[in-house]
């Protein structure tokens, strides 16, 4: 099968994440009030994205179901099933804390991996205006000197910077700005798939939501079996063209250190995508992959602000010509809280630290 057939699938699951990760941020805004249209309340959530000024995030990802079956006589057969086995059933959580000004973010993440090589691996990150702070885990398959497990090890963002000889630039580190480029690229994807297809309301009791999460709309993105062709022609035709004007300004530009010359690179390249042979690969995505379950569920408060999303995905899929099947099922969410208060920090900023000088000249 067409390793770009997966490629575009996951691209959309991609496009459908950024449609409503702009959209977790603030309050209420009028145009959700004048529509109550699921795109409308959507684009509502989006256009308040650039003005969260603090929030804390619980979010979860779960592996539910994972079976890749290769032919007993491949080469990959040992691997692919070692790899299986540790990721059925894994865990990836993580609980984010975060204000702008001054700025400060703690990401506690932990991992859970289960079958044979059954592990926890709990990951603190701490981020400053200028620095990164990572803590040495300690980790059984890979021994650490004792002096160095629990320390974390600092990273200064402009020497690193100045060692690769670049500039640093804080405005891609900048809070505010990655929040309005996210805020404007989600208006760019939403803008692109038609409402009667992809978006509807579903009553907050049918959604499933959390303990604790009181919601007044419940808006859904779906893909199925039967529009996933038509998404992704719609993603590479519609939204990416669009992604890419959007990034087109000296802002953006200078932000993510593109050139002019390197988005009218990626638009050369757009333009000329073989729409026939296209519709080709996706016919044939369609004989061997099969959507059950793709939808993107976000959960908005009394002030249009979006305190839950989740995320479901099943797919099969299967390759006579390699002779490879299999079936994905996964869930993600997140929930936030105590959006625009003030927050604590359990971990604060680290001084028990070693440098990467430091950690380069150790021995082990």
């Amino acid at each position: 099968m067409n390793k770009k057939l997966f490629g575009s699938f996951g691209a959309l699951v991609m496009a459908g994440t950024l449609v409503l990760s702009g959209c977790g941020n603030n309050a209420a805004s009028p145009a959700a009030k004048a529509e109550a249209t699921p795109k409308a309340l959507l684009k509502a959530s989006v256009a308040s994205a650039a003005a969260v000024t603090s929030y804390q995030m619980d979010s979860n990802f779960t592996m539910n179901e994972l079976t890749v079956t290769v032919p007993p006589s491949s080469a990959d057969t040992a691997s692919v099933n070692q790899v299986v086995s540790m990721l059925k059933g894994a865990e990836f959580n993580m609980k984010t804390v975060y204000q702008g000004d001054p700025m400060q973010a703690e990401m506690n993440l932990e991992v859970k991996l289960k079958g044979d090589m059954e592990m926890t691996i709990k990951l603190p990150i701490v981020m400053t205006k200028e620095k990164m702070y990572v803590k040495v885990p300690n980790i059984a398959i890979l021994p650490l000197p004792q002096d160095m497990v629990g320390k974390f090890i600092e990273l200064d963002l402009k020497e690193l910077a100045a060692e690769q000889g670049t500039e640093f630039n804080d405005a891609m580190l900048d809070p505010k700005n990655s929040q309005k480029l996210t805020s404007d690229l989600s208006a760019a994807v939403l803008d692109s798939f038609d409402e009667g297809k992809y978006f509807k309301k579903i009553a907050p009791g049918d959604a499933g939501l959390p303990e604790g999460v009181k919601a007044e709309d419940v808006v859904r993105f779906e893909v199925t079996n039967d529009n996933v062709k038509d998404a992704i022609t719609t993603l590479v035709n519609v939204a990416l063209p669009k992604v890419i004007e959007t990034l087109d300004t000296p802002e953006y530009r200078e932000m993510l250190g593109m050139t002019e010359q390197d988005l009218k690179d990626a638009k050369s390249e757009l333009s000329t995508t073989d729409n026939e042979q296209m519709n080709k690969d996706l016919e044939e995505m369609k004989k061997y992959l099969t959507v059950n379950t793709f939808q993107i569920d976000t959960a908005l408060n009394a002030d249009k602000f979006p305190i839950h999303q989740k995320m479901t995905m099943d797919v099969n899929f299967q390759d006579p010509e390699s002779e490879t099947s299999g079936k994905v099922s996964l869930t993600g969410s997140s929930t936030y809280s105590k959006v625009n208060e003030k927050q604590t920090f359990e971990v604060g900023i680290p001084t028990d630290t070693i440098t990467m000088d430091e950690l380069e000249n150790m021995n082990y």
